[in-house]
């Protein structure tokens, strides 16, 4: 009942706003073990004179009970991107956490994006992109949810990198982010509620110090099978964690369709966590 009512909510913010507009509509979630969930939705609204309007929603909880027992948090964001020219493109993005489960954070960022050529051998439309932006965060209890004397209140500048080719029939997705430094350092036992993983729907838990990732696609007329691969490592950790995720994407009309698994530290049997995706998108 309670993820029902979050996607209610969802579809009210992103499409009323939009009714009369033309864009893009997608819908991503992911459930798991212990009744995990996990929510994106986001607008890509073209307002045919190079700039495009992107309004987005992210929820996840951590129980399936009716009181929500272990909470749940969301995050709200809003994309900027004009097309300066045929082959580059800026863009700008700010997103924000509400004060959740002693936790809450605002994140802001810009960058560009550029298509250097049409296509040269085997390579088609490639595309290049630099991001730097910065997060503020506010954690008021350590990750055993005891309260903090003082609250923890750093800053992470970071820079992210991504690059996207079509090589003959595959289509190749990288991305590479990296904290560049953080205005204290995490200390051990303090954690975030809201990081990404590239390519994952799945929301996870903790500062996130760098993160490089590959997806690799076979798009076809009607089914395209994708898969990825990523290697992250968090701030009080020195070792580089993993996650992998597989699934098929369904093409017809202007809808498509897809399915798949993510599976955080799938070597690891203690810390292996499996999750259940399925995304939605639609042009309008």
């Amino acid at each position: 009942m309670r993820f029902i009512k979050t996607l209610s909510a969802v579809l009210v913010i992103l499409v009323c706003p939009c009714a009369f507009c033309y864009g893009q509509l997608s819908f991503s979630g992911v459930n798991g073990e212990k009744g995990y969930a996990a929510l994106r939705g986001q607008y890509k609204l073209d307002l045919d004179n190079g700039l495009v309007l992107t309004p987005e929603y992210g929820y996840y909880r951590r129980s399936d009970k009716e009181e929500d027992e272990a909470g749940s948090t969301s995050r709200y964001g809003l994309q900027a991107s004009y097309d300066v020219t045929d082959d580059w493109t800026a863009y700008a993005l700010a997103r924000w956490v509400p004060l959740a489960l002693d936790f809450q954070s605002i994140e802001y960022a810009a960058g560009v994006r550029w298509v250097p050529f049409y296509k040269k051998g085997m390579f088609k439309a490639p595309l290049l992109g630099l991001q730097a932006g910065q997060i503020r965060y506010d954690v008021y209890s350590d990750a055993l949810d005891n309260p903090l004397e003082h609250a923890y209140s750093p800053t992470e500048t970071f820079a992210r990198a991504e690059a996207e080719t079509y090589a003959r029939k595959l289509r190749l997705r990288g991305i590479y982010r990296k904290v560049i430094k953080y205005s204290s350092q995490p200390p051990s036992g303090v954690s975030t509620n809201w990081a990404d993983v590239p390519f994952m729907v799945a929301v996870v838990q903790g500062f996130i110090k760098e993160s490089s990732a590959l997806q690799l696609a076979y798009p076809t007329r009607n089914i395209t099978p994708y898969a990825s691969w990523v290697r992250y490592k968090y701030a009080d950790h020195r070792a580089f964690a993993t996650a992998v995720s597989a699934g098929i994407a369904l093409h017809f009309w202007d809808m498509d369709f897809s399915g798949g698994v993510e599976v955080f530290e799938p070597k690891r049997q203690a810390n292996r966590k499996t999750y259940f995706s399925m995304t939605v998108e639609s042009k309008f």
